[in-house]
């Protein structure tokens, strides 16, 4: 099985050469398989299968499961209003900017149905950062660049509209809500250490592990990350930096009880409101349906990176791509290639 999934990570870079190499693990503990591999294109230096990355938005999977914590530890309500609970001066920016946030609920913000347009997607943004990638953000500076940018999406509640706007939000309440900076309440609030994620940190706001692997080459557009100041992509939304050992590792200890103290909770984030079933996306976390039904929960980032866990098969699953703009369809490949591992380790009836 390491030996087809190492092929694949081979025919995934030969039918998209433009793309300087791959990462891939999977793991699907109870058939005893742990595959972590790396490709290179020909000429590149060799990529280390242990390799750290930006993981971009697969991020909020953890914002998201933060949060929860914090509803766990009834320090905050999913019915909560963005004007109760998110510290000043957003608010009052929102008002001016023609929202309501009385009327947005923390759970709105974590499902993407709030109506705030998202600053991140915008064409403005990616050109604003790629003019300037040396620039040093605020939160409070990319929430006003929405609200310059973009109107309304919709009335909360209305429809799903995706908005890493609103994860600022969800970021400034976590550090509010825990008294902690973003890197110690991810920390605190999900166990890194106890799960064993020990290449997992939060790029510029923590140092890194102690002797840590080599960052891997990712780029945009052939424009090495490493010249985008982490801050464009750090305070709520984006901004954790991992390896695909941890992040497939990271998924399925959300799926396996291990970061929740309530069963209930898990079924919180994982539930599709109406207003999503298209799109599938719960809180900070996206629903796949294979052919046969059984469900899978993803997350992708822009810089490249998907994570999965498929359950019923006891998959976890984690791919990069080393430039965002050459991928192709090389990621959903590697998915497609874990889930048949798990289905070909799944015990016969």
């Amino acid at each position: 099985m390491r030996q087809s999934l190492q092929q694949t990570l081979q025919e995934v870079q030969e039918a998209h050469p433009g793309n300087a190499g791959w990462l891939m693990s999977v793991r699907i503990p109870s058939a005893g398989l742990e595959f972590s591999g790396a490709v290179q294109a020909p000429g590149m230096e060799s990529l280390d299968p242990r390799a750290p990355f930006r993981i971009a938005s697969v991020t909020k999977t953890y914002m998201a499961a933060a949060i929860l914590r914090l509803v766990e530890d009834d320090k905050l309500s999913l019915d909560d209003t963005v004007a109760a609970v998110v510290p000043a001066p957003y608010p009052e920016l929102l008002h001016a900017g023609g929202y309501a946030p009385e009327r947005m609920t923390m759970a709105q913000l974590l499902t993407h149905t709030s109506g705030l347009f998202d600053y991140a997607q915008s064409e403005d943004y990616l050109t604003t950062v790629l003019d300037a990638p040396e620039h040093v953000w605020t939160r409070e500076e990319q929430v006003r660049f929405a609200l310059e940018h973009g109107a309304p999406v919709g009335a909360p509640g209305e429809r799903y509209a995706y908005s890493d706007t609103g994860y600022l939000l969800l970021g400034a309440v976590l550090e509010a809500r825990t008294g902690w900076g973003l890197a110690q309440a991810y920390r605190s609030q999900l166990g890194f250490e106890r799960l064993g994620l020990q290449a997992t940190w939060l790029e510029k706001l923590e140092p890194p592990p102690a002797n840590p692997v080599v960052l891997a080459p990712q780029a945009y557009d052939g424009l090495p990350l490493t010249r985008i100041d982490a801050t464009a992509d750090l305070f709520g939304g984006g901004g954790l930096v991992s390896n695909t050992t941890d992040l497939a590792r990271w998924f399925q200890a959300l799926f396996s009880g291990e970061v929740f103290t309530r069963a209930s909770t898990l079924d919180t984030m994982s539930r599709v409101p109406s207003t999503n079933t298209e799109d599938g996306g719960g809180m900070g976390i996206f629903r796949l349906e294979r052919a046969d039904g059984s469900p899978c929960w993803l997350h992708e980032g822009f810089w490249g990176v998907a994570a999965m866990v498929c359950p019923d098969l006891d998959l976890g699953v984690a791919v990069a791509g080393m430039d965002a703009t050459r991928m192709g369809t090389g990621a959903n490949d590697l998915l497609r290639a874990a889930v048949k591992a798990g289905i070909d380790c799944r015990p016969a009836p």
